[in-house]
């Protein structure tokens, strides 16, 4: 069996301020503190063998305060960064007239079956979804039985909407998805059971070391 704590990272400029995001979107003072204190958590919570954390700054340095105070070694792995937008995004607003249009675009593509439709650079609804399958299979393949993994909303969603529908098709995943909420530095637990090859969901966004 096998009990992976995935974390969403602290507070970011880019969430404080509602804009798109780069991979070095620092946290906030905020986050910073946030990430402190989810990492005296784990110093109740024994035998965690590792983290593994996205590449994004945002989520390093949310690692690197839970390694510091729990003497764990990190691995950094590309699967767990933030679900990649179109570059003409970062830095705007969510709520600017590009932002809306360009997202508006998106969606009306959101669920055409060959996926192939793509606005830019951006890494397409079909991709991302495949992407969180991998995530999954990766960490059932791993030999630690208690992991950390630090990462972000997005890919958080749609992990764990895989964990609940494995088989869906993207209307029926996005209709779980939307009822998902990961809040900063929020830990949620997963179950891997490794004979009968099954995921469980043990726990969802607890976030109550913020208070």
């Amino acid at each position: 069996m096998k009990k992976i704590y995935f974390v969403r990272h602290g507070e970011s400029e880019g969430n404080r301020f509602k804009i798109h995001q780069s991979t070095d979107t620092p946290l906030t003072e905020i986050g910073l503190s946030q990430a402190e204190i989810v990492a005296l958590r784990f110093n109740k919570i024994p035998d965690v063998e590792i983290i593994i954390t996205s590449p994004c700054l945002r989520a390093q340095q949310t690692a690197n305060a839970i390694a510091n105070k729990n003497n764990l070694r990190i691995e950094t792995n590309e699967l767990f960064t933030e679900k990649r937008i179109p570059s003409q995004l970062i830095g705007l607003s969510h709520q600017s007239q590009q932002s809306l249009t360009i997202r508006g675009e998106i969606d009306k593509h959101l669920f055409e079956q060959d996926g192939k439709w793509r606005h830019s650079d951006e890494e397409t609804v079909h991709e991302f979804v495949q992407r969180a399958g991998q995530v999954l299979e990766f960490l059932s393949q791993r030999a630690e039985s208690k992991i950390i993994v630090v990462c972000h909303a997005l890919i958080l969603h749609m992990i764990f909407t895989k964990i609940l529908n494995p088989t869906g098709n993207l209307e029926t995943l996005y209709a779980i998805n939307d009822h998902l909420e990961f809040n900063n530095t929020s830990i949620s637990v997963a179950w891997y059971n490794c004979e009968q090859k099954q995921w469980k969901i043990n726990c969802l966004n607890d976030h109550s070391h913020l208070g």
